[in-house]
């Protein structure tokens, strides 16, 4: 399991923020269930993985609730809010009707997404908004709402109404770095990840943990992704690191710089081996959609990473494919109409993550990539392949010329190749 799950705090001493911020919240919530509630909402808002999702989880857990979550994946019309938002929030238990305090909790994830579309062309979530300010105006249950961008909610219709309803609390550890809450914040922090470190027999010292804090902090959910890297133990590992930090950079700039000819010039900069394109297309896989909304230019984004996947996956016959693969990539934004000007801080590859937390287990680690090779020229999916996995280890022991030249094409290494005993 990943660290930001299996480590997600589930009560509220769990969560590394300031006192004040976390009495507010127990103080709105401790209204409601007195019934004295005076704002039907509470408005969490702060950069990306600061956990305003998983401090709504904590709400529910510590007051026995449970949460109804609609989430920036749904598409939040008019419709689909009143089925799922509208019935959760107006309707108590049948059996508990009488009860003064509510039964559940309503969570609007990523509410600063929502936007008003009356044209259907456009993907909008038509009256989204305006039903969002109904059922907060009726809500018989206390509703949280999150958002990265508050300040561009404001700006919406019906928004400013919805604001009025609700208690709005910037989450985030400290307001500037010379604050005590800072220095606070920060030994904290350190204290939770010398402990997750030492339960998971992660091997890194003060000076690496600090290194991780100043380049990710408040980002907890990247923090702990960091910290997941250093998982081994081996020096390749810092390397590693460092080719994040330029792929950061190069990624940024493939989304929002209008000249190819300076995108391609800084991905020959950086690019190491012909595994780099593939690299490089996850990280751009797995932030398109925090860049581009628009569904045709999301459509066009990954059709042209389609398009670079297959040359990549034909490196196998001619390593200069690899680099033809990143030239496509490398050009995504061009086939996008609509262009995300503000900061966006990005997620690690979700796969990426995956493939390096196996590698806690060795033998396994081996085993899955020696299989994702194999599935590669086979095509089938890895799990498919694991069925003929045999037909390999008897063409390792009757035909030793063939399996040296299967292991030369497809790259596998001697770890690897252990696997096939």
């Amino acid at each position: 399991m990943p660290l930001p799950d299996k480590y997600r705090p589930e009560k509220f001493d769990d969560i590394i923020l300031p006192d004040d911020i976390k009495n507010q919240i127990k103080s709105w919530m401790d209204s409601w269930m007195r019934h004295e509630e005076t704002k039907k909402a509470l408005i969490l808002y702060g950069t990306q993985g600061v956990g305003k999702t998983t401090l709504a989880g904590v709400i529910s857990r510590c007051y026995n609730l449970p949460l109804i979550e609609m989430n920036g994946s749904d598409q939040r019309n008019r419709e689909n809010m009143k089925k799922v938002a509208l019935m959760a929030a107006e309707y108590r238990d049948l059996f508990n009707y009488e009860q003064n305090y509510p039964d559940r909790i309503i969570l609007i994830d990523e509410a600063d997404n929502i936007f008003e579309s009356r044209d259907p062309a456009k993907g909008g979530d038509s009256g989204g908004i305006s039903e969002l300010l109904e059922i907060i105006k009726n809500t018989l249950n206390p509703v949280i709402l999150t958002m990265n961008d508050f300040y561009e909610f404001k700006r919406k219709s019906s928004a400013r109404e919805i604001i009025s309803l609700s208690i709005s609390m910037e989450i985030t550890p400290y307001k500037k770095r010379s604050e005590r809450n800072y220095h606070i914040y920060i030994q904290k922090l350190l204290e939770r990840l010398k402990y997750i470190a030492s339960n998971e027999n992660i091997k890194i010292n003060d000076s690496q943990l600090m290194e991780i804090i100043k380049k990710d902090e408040p980002d907890m959910r990247a923090t702990l992704n960091d910290l997941e890297l250093y998982r081994g133990g081996n020096n390749a590992e810092d390397a590693y690191r460092d080719e994040q930090e330029s792929i950061y950079y190069v990624v940024s700039k493939t989304f929002k710089s209008g000249n190819y000819n300076d995108i391609i010039n800084s991905l020959y900069a950086i690019n190491g081996d012909t595994d780099f394109p593939g690299f490089y297309m996850q990280w751009l896989a797995e932030n398109a959609g925090m860049e581009y909304k628009n569904p045709e230019d999301l459509k066009n984004i990954f059709d042209i990473l389609s398009q670079a996947d297959i040359y990549y996956n034909m490196r196998i016959r001619d390593y200069s494919l690899s680099s033809y693969s990143m030239e496509i990539a490398g050009g995504i934004s061009f086939e996008a109409n609509e262009r995300n000007e503000h900061y966006v801080k990005y997620n690690f590859p979700a796969f990426i993550k995956n493939m390096s937390s196996r590698k806690g287990n060795t033998e396994r680690y081996n085993i899955q990539t020696v299989l994702e090779k194999l599935a590669l020229v086979n095509h089938m999916p890895s799990n498919e392949m694991a069925k003929y996995l045999w037909f390999y280890k008897f063409i390792k022991k009757h035909d030793r010329k063939l399996f040296s030249d299967i292991i030369k094409i497809l790259e596998i290494t001697d770890k690897e190749k252990n696997a096939l005993e």
